[in-house]
């Protein structure tokens, strides 16, 4: 191994991925993060007025997330998550209806097309429909694909297709779901179990990749943020590091697994997605609970998804454009309106919440905002990208962002 050293800005999901790949082959790392703490978005903090450790939002990786899965094993976290069956209950609360989608074990979920076990008020001929979002065009959406499908469309499509991308449904790009359909459902009920942390998401996918990165002597730099980068002749050649110049010889790379808008500061020539899509996270320490389904997806109200581990239940509402800006305790009461039935519990005595907004959680994956997306290679000869918002054909989310830094680690350790 030559003694080329790889500098990677940013120690989110990404960067983490892309150090971690790094360190695996013995290449020297530092990676730069420019908060106190490792993780980006994908991050657990304890909540004192929950007196509990929450997740700052929740995030649904399935067992054909190959990436995903390739850095848990990596980082030697798979015993810190559930691996659960492919069984997803839904519950529609306008209408009292509820059901489950039991993909079994079978690469074909055929039993789906029984009229016993498909999704409720679907027909047989809806899912043959859903099969063109396996060939959408370039600026089709989702709705332009899948809204024919009907009931199915209303009853799941819809509500899947808002938590994979966090962009509506009538203007997200029906190309990034495409790969996800393949990925998970192509491959049959044993690609689609949900990963489940047992603790919370830093537990398994942020301390776990720190503590590697000690083992194979990563240099880790928290609360250090990149304030330039200088750029000779095409190859970059210093990095300014809160006034601590940082000298990158010839042979040496840079990954940047910044957000756009701060890659887009820092390298003006670089040309990134400017929309972004918020998302809300709600959650409440419901104490002793009966309820004890993990994930359930809710159709019917305000509210999308509800997670439950131990006695937080978490909700989650995507693409939340219109309601992020609302008083915490008005949004509070409001999700809890749609919940606390579900749960069996009152809707009068509202439990102990913490709010917590995104307003920046991901790009807007748009058509026009995915052609956006730039290619983990660069003009700067030994600059790299990496981030869930890079040009990795997947949407923007934990498989993404992983995917991304490996991708980033292989082209670093070729060069």
């Amino acid at each position: 191994m030559s003694k080329a050293h790889v500098y990677v800005l940013g120690g989110g999901v990404a960067g983490l991925s892309a150090a971690t790949a790094l360190a695996e082959k013995g290449q020297g790392v530092t990676l730069f993060e420019a908060a106190p703490q490792a993780g980006g978005r994908c991050r657990s903090f304890f909540d004192k007025q929950l007196q509990s450790y929450i997740d700052n939002g929740n995030h649904l990786v399935l067992s054909g997330n190959i990436n995903a899965m390739r850095y848990l094993e990596r980082i030697d976290a798979m015993s810190t998550v559930d691996i659960l069956p492919a069984c997803f209950p839904y519950l529609d609360i306008s209408t009292g209806d509820a059901w489950k989608i039991d993909l079994g074990t079978r690469r074909y979920p055929w039993h789906l097309l029984s009229p016993k076990q498909r999704i409720p008020g679907t027909k047989f001929s809806e899912y043959w429909q859903s099969r063109k979002i396996l060939s959408p065009g370039r600026n089709d959406t989702i709705a332009d694909v899948l809204r024919p499908s009907g009931n199915l469309y209303d009853k799941f499509w819809k509500l899947f297709a808002i938590s994979v991308l966090n962009t509506s449904p009538e203007e997200a790009a029906a190309t990034l779901l495409t790969p996800v359909v393949r990925e998970t459902f192509g491959r049959g009920g044993n690609a689609c179990r949900p990963v489940l942390p047992k603790k919370g998401l830093g537990f398994s996918f942020v301390d776990p990749a720190i503590a590697y990165l000690k083992r194979h002597g990563a240099d880790i730099q928290l609360g250090r943020r990149c304030r330039s980068i200088e750029i000779i002749d095409q190859q970059i050649r210093r990095l300014d590091i809160d006034g601590m110049n940082v000298q990158v010889d010839t042979g040496d790379v840079v990954i940047s697994a910044l957000p756009p808008s701060n890659a887009a500061d820092l390298l003006p020539d670089l040309t990134v997605p400017t929309e972004y899509r918020s998302i809300l996270n709600c959650h409440f320490k419901i104490g002793a609970n009966p309820y004890k389904t993990p994930v359930t997806g809710i159709l019917g109200g305000f509210v999308e998804w509800l997670f439950v581990r131990g006695d937080i239940a978490s909700v989650t509402i995507s693409a939340a454009e219109s309601s992020i800006n609302k008083e915490a305790n008005d949004l509070a009461r409001r999700i809890w309106q749609d919940v606390a039935p579900v749960l069996g519990a009152g809707t009068d005595h509202m439990p102990p919440y913490r709010i917590v907004k995104e307003k920046r959680a991901t790009i807007a994956q748009t058509p026009e905002m995915v052609s956006l997306r730039p290619k983990t290679a660069t003009n700067v000869r030994n600059l790299l990208l990496a981030g869930d918002w890079t040009d990795t054909g997947l949407p923007a989310t934990i498989e993404g962002a992983v995917k991304s830094g490996h991708e980033a680690a292989s082209l670093a350790l070729n060069r």
